[in-house]
Formats: structure tokens, C-alpha cells, sequence
């Protein structure tokens, strides 16, 4: 089925555009701190392609409108579906390709995945909850991916667990930024422990992390700090593009210092 006249052509490209850096930020990462090794870039490729489905898939099963589904349903079937057989084809060349560790950390970013559905199928996907999910899920594509290029397990789950803390952060803080500028004049504030409590167990973990002796969770710094700053002034929401490109900056600092200790490591 065609568009209807007027209907247009309505982009099928995923429309949360933080959840691109949650993804590239550490599949660039896993793949600078090791060898780009044929199985990690085929699964660099697997992860691109599942995320580029995410809106046509949602576009079908009705998330994002009736009108939206009748109207593009078969330009969104014809889209996921040859970005399912590049997923399908590149992640079972990479499986294939792989060693034992990157084979058996392959489903975490499957299950995860589920799990994310399951939120957006209840139409929870926007929750606090939700959207760390969502954050967990996308960077945990440069687990298996870091796996391949050479990274030890420890230096693998290490990075991953940064990129969660810093994840984290950062959506705590955002939520709290526009939950402060839409709060009605006169409302009572919410309780400072709905951000201060989950950013200050971010910035435990990194402490808790280097205490153990994995150096990986220290780069999750920059992220976290930018977080804190945020939160502390929370611009208004007319800067949210502003405050995009910091978090960018600081996720590339996060990458870089990943990067750095892989590199220097014994």
C-alpha cells in the first residue's frame, strides 16, 4: 500500500536521538580499544541494522498511530525487513567468526533488547525506568563487540559497566532538568533525592569500580561531572540541544579514556 496523497514521506530513521550516541559512542569504543577484527565489525554491523529497525518496527505494530501504520505500514514492512536480513546475516557471520567469550556475551544485547520491548509494548519506554533500560540495552552492543576485537572479559564487562553509570547519569539528570522547567509556578519541588540519589550512586560506582581495581570505570568521570552540572543548573529546556552536544563531548571523553586504558593495560 502506497502512502495516501498528502500523506508524505514520513522518515522511518529511529527518532530518539540520544539513543544514536548510546550506540555509537561505545560500539566506537570497542572498536578503537581492540583489533577490528572481522567479527567485530560484522557485529558492529548486526547492532546498526537492528537499531535502524527500531522505527519500522514500531511504525507496525501500531506505536506510533493508526494513521501512521496505515499510511507507511508498507514502506516500514519493506524497511525492517531488509534491515532484519542484514542484522540476521552480519550477526550470524560474526558468530560464526567468533571465539567462545564473544559467542557466549552475544545474547546480553538480545535479551536486553527484549526487555526494552517489553517496556515499549506497555507504552512505558518514556519511564525513568524505561529509558535507563533503553540506555543499558544500546550500550551493551559494544560488549560482544570489544569481546571480538581482543579485550579481556574483565576489560569488556569494565567498559560496558561505565558506559551504564554514565548512561545513567545522564538520563537521570536530563529527566530533571525539563521535570523542573514543566513544574507548574507554586508546585512543590520534587524531593532532591530523585536526582542527587541516583547520581551520587553513579559517582559510588566509579569509586567502587577503581577500589576494585578496574581503571575502565573511571572514564564513566566525565560523564557523571557533566551530569552533576547539569542538574545543579538546570538550563532550560530551550538549551536542550546545548546540553546534547555537552553530553556528546563528555561520552567522547568517556570513549577516549576507554580507549587509553585498554591500550595501556599489562
Amino acid at each position: 500500500m502506497t502512502p495516501r496523497p498528502g500523506a508524505g514521506a514520513r522518515s522511518l530513521a529511529p527518532k530518539e536521538h540520544g539513543a544514536y550516541g548510546q550506540l555509537a559512542v561505545p560500539l566506537l569504543a570497542a572498536l578503537a580499544a581492540g583489533a577490528p577484527s572481522p567479527s567485530a565489525l560484522a557485529l558492529t554491523v548486526a547492532a546498526c541494522s537492528a537499531f535502524a529497525a527500531h522505527e519500522p518496527a514500531l511504525v507496525l505494530v501500531g506505536q506510533r498511530g493508526v494513521r501512521v501504520r496505515r499510511d507507511h505500514g508498507a514502506r516500514a514492512r519493506a524497511r525492517l525487513a531488509w534491515l532484519g536480513g542484514i542484522a540476521l546475516v552480519a550477526g550470524a557471520a560474526a558468530l560464526w567468526l567468533a571465539d567462545a567469550a564473544t559467542r557466549l556475551a552475544a545474547p546480553v544485547p538480545l535479551l536486553l533488547a527484549g526487555l526494552l520491548a517489553l517496556f515499549i509494548l506497555h507504552g512505558k519506554e518514556k519511564s525513568a525506568l524505561g529509558e535507563t533500560v533503553a540506555a543499558v540495552a544500546l550500550s551493551s552492543a559494544g560488549l560482544p563487540v570489544a569481546l571480538a576485537g581482543g579485550l579481556s572479559p574483565l576489560a569488556a564487562v569494565g567498559g560496558w559497566l561505565a558506559w551504564c553509570v554514565a548512561f545513567t547519569a545522564t538520563t537521570v539528570a536530563v529527566r530533571e532538568v525539563v521535570a523542573h522547567h514543566k513544574r507548574p509556578a507554586g508546585a512543590a519541588p520534587r524531593p532532591a533525592l530523585a536526582a542527587v540519589g541516583p547520581l551520587t550512586a553513579c559517582a559510588l560506582g566509579i569509586g567502587v569500580g577503581v577500589a576494585l581495581g578496574r581503571a575502565e570505570l573511571w572514564a564513566a568521570a566525565p560523564v557523571v561531572a557533566t551530569s552533576w552540572v547539569l542538574w545543579l543548573l538546570r538550563p532550560h529546556p530551550r538549551h536542550l540541544r546545548r546540553v546534547g552536544w555537552a553530553l556528546v563531548a563528555a561520552s567522547l571523553a568517556a570513549a577516549a579514556l576507554l580507549v587509553v586504558v585498554a591500550r595501556t593495560a599489562p
